[in-house]
């Protein structure tokens, strides 16, 4: 009797300590997967993010998650983005219903804001292509948490609108 208490405690104690660690290891798996989008979400909305111009020489700024203490460090790895596709935009698009341009469509036109222009495009213009795109991006965040083994990666999709000639040569 006594001999199968003690496996009981034994039995017990292990199945503990394993979902201890199981625990653990979500815990960490979490915290990773929360860095990778805190810095994939600097990275997207930095003022200095266009599609080939990605300041990645700057060190990242600390994540404290909520259950990361001081002495947890992730390393964050943020890739260049990568172009998946890209189509022109059409001049008709880009026209409001009232057949006005907005101000920030003007330089898809060629034309600038300051430059006082008026935009008249007969109706068959409507269709050829402006000198904008419109480019879908992949951003990536990898990261890891030394000692532990966890690691994560975030994937986010960003549609962002830039020249053509920029759209044509990043997104071979």
């Amino acid at each position: 009797m006594l001999i199968l208490i003690t496996l009981l405690a034994v039995s017990a104690i292990r199945m503990a300590n394993t979902n201890l660690l199981v625990v653990g290891n979500e815990q960490f798996q979490k915290e990773a997967e929360d860095a990778a989008n805190y810095h994939l979400d600097l990275a997207l909305n930095s003022d200095n993010f266009t599609a080939l111009n990605v300041d990645r020489s700057a060190p990242l700024p600390a994540f404290s998650g909520a259950a990361a203490a001081n002495e947890t460090s992730y390393a964050v790895k943020i890739p260049p983005p990568v172009c998946k596709r890209y189509r022109y935009l059409k001049k008709g698009e880009l026209v409001k219903a009232d057949n006005s341009v907005p101000l920030e469509n003007l330089p898809c036109f060629g034309s600038s804001s300051s430059s006082g222009l008026t935009v008249v495009l007969a109706a068959a213009q409507l269709n050829d292509n402006s000198l904008c795109a419109t480019s879908l991006w992949e951003m990536t965040a990898d990261v890891q948490l030394p000692g532990t083994g966890a690691k994560a990666q975030a994937v986010q999709g960003v549609e962002m609108r830039i020249d053509y000639a920029e759209a044509k040569d990043a997104c071979k």
